[in-house]
């Protein structure tokens, strides 16, 4: 009998701090606008070579559905990541929103992933970071902004990309 008295209480006990337990505070930043749909594309080609060794831009260029002659040759993430420095759209703390554009940079050069929202990141030309990496395909699900070795450097992440400039009269 006492022991199904403790078994009772206890299970009250836990019931009750599950009811009353404070929630996650709600994410206050924007969603990013076409975040799922552009990570449901990214994911659509895990495991492939789509863009070859060098083709994160081309990824994520493809994911949201962006020219990527737009943003220079290639869609570079170079050119991406310094104009939305410019613009004062990038944000340098390592907790990007799901579908933020994600940039490093190491010893072969600029780098972007697209966050899942979850601390892993969709990304292409994981081969030309690392070769032999993970299941050895381009574009895969990592667990950090880069594959490459600690000489690479995270320089944040951004809602989207860079804003339209003002045309000239």
């Amino acid at each position: 009998m006492h022991i199904r008295n403790c078994l009772l209480l206890s299970a009250a006990w836990l019931a009750a701090t599950l009811l009353f337990a404070p929630s996650a505070p709600a994410d206050p930043r924007p969603p990013i606008v076409g975040a799922d749909a552009a990570i449901d594309r990214a994911e659509s080609l895990l495991g492939t070579d789509q863009f070859g060794i060098y083709g994160c831009e081309a990824l994520v260029a493809h994911a949201f559905g962006v020219p990527q002659a737009q943003y220079g040759w290639d869609g570079a993430s170079e050119t991406l990541y310094q104009t939305l420095l410019e613009q004062g759209q990038i944000h340098t703390d390592m907790n990007p929103p799901r579908g933020a554009l994600v940039f490093s940079k190491g010893f072969v050069g600029p780098h972007i992933d697209i966050a899942r929202g979850d601390g892993t990141f969709v990304s292409g030309g994981v081969q030309g970071l690392s070769p032999g990496y993970g299941d050895g395909s381009n574009i895969q699900i990592l667990p950090t902004p880069s594959v490459g070795d600690e000489s690479y450097t995270y320089r944040g992440w951004s809602l989207g990309f860079p804003r339209e400039a003002p045309a000239d009269d």
